[in-house]
């Protein structure tokens, strides 16, 4: 059983942004069983680099349009994207260095971020129309 399922509360009907947070999701699971298999600090810190390069995009096309659009969760989305981000950079630092605490916290630190943040990516992009979603490149539907 995976750690972190990524099931229909999170859809947006995005297939690219769903598409991301699937991929999201799949790190996360992926850490939790590196650290349960006691993985090499390697392994560890390039899942973490993969998770912090995909994540890091994601939410800048997040923040973007919600900017545009004045959405009203903006500031602590982007917040709480920086928050998530500065953990993942600081624990990926500490194995560079060497010096590293235990990462039972981990997982679930970011498994309660993500589902925090899919949530309101699901509300948020429910709310809008074809045409909004094609100023930003996006569809409901696969090209």
């Amino acid at each position: 059983m995976a750690y972190l399922d990524c099931d229909e509360r999170f859809a947006t009907g995005i297939p690219s942004i769903d598409y991301e947070h699937r991929r999201l999701v799949d790190l996360v699971n992926n850490l939790d069983l590196l650290i349960a298999d006691g993985a090499s600090a390697q392994s560890i810190a390039a899942n973490l680099a993969e998770f912090h390069a995909l994540a890091t995009a994601h939410f800048a096309l997040e923040e973007r349009i919600m900017q545009a659009l004045r959405h009203s969760r903006y500031q602590y989305c982007r917040d709480e994207h920086y928050r998530l981000l500065d953990e993942v950079r600081d624990i990926m630092e500490e194995y560079e260095r060497g010096v590293f605490e235990p990462l039972a916290r981990l997982p679930a630190a970011l498994k309660d971020w993500l589902c925090g943040l899919m949530n309101i990516d699901a509300e948020m992009f429910a709310g809008l129309d074809e045409a909004t979603l094609k100023t930003w490149h996006l569809s409901r539907t696969r090209h």
